[in-house]
């Protein structure tokens, strides 16, 4: 009787051991649902964005966020775009899978960041500038916006200036003659 008892809580601990097993091998994590209709439907987790819509009969298709993307927390939309630093922002932590692109201003004192390359590109001292990538994304073309200071000359910067007010200034009085 004792030994057909051991046998018995032998193999119900190997089962028991078995299913611990299988459940290593599948997928663990808690899937986050929401509700869709008549349907609960999978939440993607950070770090992965919808792909495909849940539908009837069909869950939620979510993949992981592509470079350049990103997906901060559990949900049913695409990834999103990472954010770009504007001007007098350094990238001071970029974007990954799972969080947005962190900017800092370049007012900050040169030995905080000194060692953040993009830091040391867009932020050279006092004379900010925007990247050429960046300054293409506003759509200005201007020198006083994509070169440092000492490649332009001051006085031409007055000019350019002065142009742009009175072309302002001789806008706003035709729309008055009007």
């Amino acid at each position: 009787m004792f030994v057909e008892n051991n046998r018995l809580a032998v193999a119900f601990a190997l089962v028991v051991c078995l299913l611990a097993a299988l459940l290593q091998l599948s997928d663990c994590r808690p899937h986050i649902r929401h509700h869709r209709g008549d349907s609960r439907c999978r939440r993607c987790e950070p770090g992965w964005g919808m792909t495909s819509r849940c539908s009837k009969g069909r869950d939620t298709e979510c993949g992981k966020c592509t470079k350049g993307t990103y997906s901060p927390h559990h949900s049913v939309h695409p990834c999103w775009i990472c954010s770009r630093c504007g001007p007098g922002l350094y990238e001071a932590h970029p974007c990954t899978s799972r969080a947005d692109t962190v900017c800092d201003s370049c007012h900050r004192g040169p030995d905080e960041a000194s060692e953040n390359p993009d830091f040391r590109r867009k932020c050279k001292g006092l004379n900010f500038f925007l990247a050429p990538e960046d300054a293409a994304n506003t759509g200005e073309q201007s020198v006083l916006v994509n070169e440092p200071e000492e490649r332009f000359d001051m006085d031409g910067r007055e000019i350019i200036l002065r142009e742009d007010v009175e072309a302002a200034a001789g806008a706003q009085l035709r729309n008055i003659n009007y």
